[in-house]
């Protein structure tokens, strides 16, 4: 296959590319947020299908020195391509394990920094780990037919290795001239100090993963909320989280039964009280009303101790309970 036919291929089956590279971004997003996690916080730059362009894919088909490619049209797999930028090392696994069980497409590793790592440790270069995903049935999406077999390149990368290649990759490693070895030498240094670095983000976010997080608490709280509200609560506010944080330690596995039990105890009628407080008051919008109106029942004396909000709000509900506070 010549220039001129390579490019009249590509021209045809464009379309289809960049709606197989849209489907597998959103197949992504939909099982992330699917998965519980919160994807305006996880992904750290909104991941986009690119498609390359024209001259830069005649190019790396026909011109790279180091590319010999006997069918390069069949043989390049990142006409498409899309990126997943995270925060965290160990989120990268988190969307590596769903694009290996997604039954749609087949996928192929091509890469992973923690396998180069282990081959060549005394190493610092580039990190990213590398899929390339085919479907295995034609799929119809945006109201394009896309073939099955076509290839579509997915990279995913921490915010800190994303930074390394936006530097190096063009300036350095695509470069037409000579780089000078102090330059390979300073760009190293710096990998190994965001390898250092994301070490230590890791570090940080799990010691400060708690019980709320672990047993999924706020979302605990709103389901509850709803379920015995009827609808759905207004999003935990800030002052919301640093109440919920003065009572980590009474949180365990049996938590949410003995929020029910106090929730359904006809004697408190805690979901009427609730319904009318929250018509002129925000904070009992949210789902941290009915965990404040269980600690006033079960757990007065912590609650009159740690409460960090202002103090009208738990003796108003107090008062309105007809239980005293005095008494801790």
């Amino acid at each position: 296959m010549n220039q001129v036919e390579f490019l009249e291929k590509w021209t045809t089956e464009k379309t289809s590319y960049k709606r197989w590279g849209d489907f597998v971004v959103s197949k992504i997003s939909e099982e992330l947020t699917n998965s519980g996690f919160d994807i305006g916080s996880f992904i750290k730059l909104p991941p986009k299908a690119r498609i390359k362009d024209d001259n830069s894919l005649i190019d790396k088909a026909f011109y790279r020195p180091n590319k010999n490619y006997s069918d390069p049209y069949q043989e390049i797999e990142d006409k498409v391509g899309c990126r997943f930028v995270l925060l965290l090392v160990e989120h990268v696994e988190a969307v590596a394990k769903i694009i290996r069980e997604t039954k749609l497409w087949d996928a192929v590793e091509c890469r992973h920094f923690s396998e180069e790592r282990d081959k060549d440790p005394l190493l610092f270069t580039y990190q990213s780990v590398h899929y390339v995903v085919r479907p295995k049935q034609p799929i119809e999406f945006q109201g394009t037919q896309i073939p099955c077999g076509i290839p579509c390149e997915i990279q995913i990368r921490t915010l800190l290795q994303h930074a390394y290649a936006e530097l190096t990759h063009d300036s350095i490693y695509k470069a037409n001239k000579d780089i000078k070895s102090e330059i390979h030498r300073t760009v190293a240094k710096s990998m190994a100090l965001i390898e250092t670095t994301d070490g230590f983000f890791s570090e940080v976010s799990n010691k400060l993963t708690g019980p709320i997080e672990t047993l999924d608490i706020v979302n605990t709280l709103d389901s509850m909320y709803e379920e015995f509200m009827g609808h759905k609560p207004i999003t935990f506010q800030k002052s919301s989280m640093e109440a919920l944080d003065a009572f980590e330690e009474l949180f365990e596995c049996n938590f949410a039964q003995r929020m029910r039990r106090i929730l359904s105890n006809e004697e408190y009628c805690l979901p009427d009280l609730i319904k009318d407080k929250s018509k002129d008051n925000p904070f009992f919008q949210q789902s941290i009303s009915i965990f404040t109106c269980w600690l006033l029942i079960e757990r007065r004396a912590t609650l009159k101790k740690n409460w960090p909000l202002d103090r009208k709000i738990i003796e108003e509900l107090a008062s309105t309970l007809s239980v005293s506070l005095d008494d801790y």
